[in-house]
């Protein structure tokens, strides 16, 4: 229980370096993820905004998945992470 509700809060989260080396093979559209939007309208297209805002909405989710968990998992009398 305790390594499910650690790996929730990075479900969102994929391989990076992954995607972008294979972006060209695959195309764009095909390879478009969190990361790497966030990576082209920020640091390439500079709009720090937009891509702030997705990154925090990203570590939101996370949060909210791990919290959420960890309550389940103390109602089910396994005792969670905090």
């Amino acid at each position: 229980m305790l390594l499910l509700i650690l790996r929730l809060g990075s479900v969102l989260t994929v391989g990076f370096e992954q995607i972008l080396l294979q972006q060209p093979a695959v195309g764009a559209d095909a390879a478009q993820v969190l990361d790497t939007f966030v990576y082209y309208r920020g640091v390439l297209g500079g709009d720090w905004g937009l891509s702030t805002t997705v990154g925090l909405v990203k570590g939101l989710i996370g949060t909210v998945l791990v919290i959420g968990a960890n309550r389940l998992a103390k109602r089910a009398g396994t005792g969670g992470v905090f």
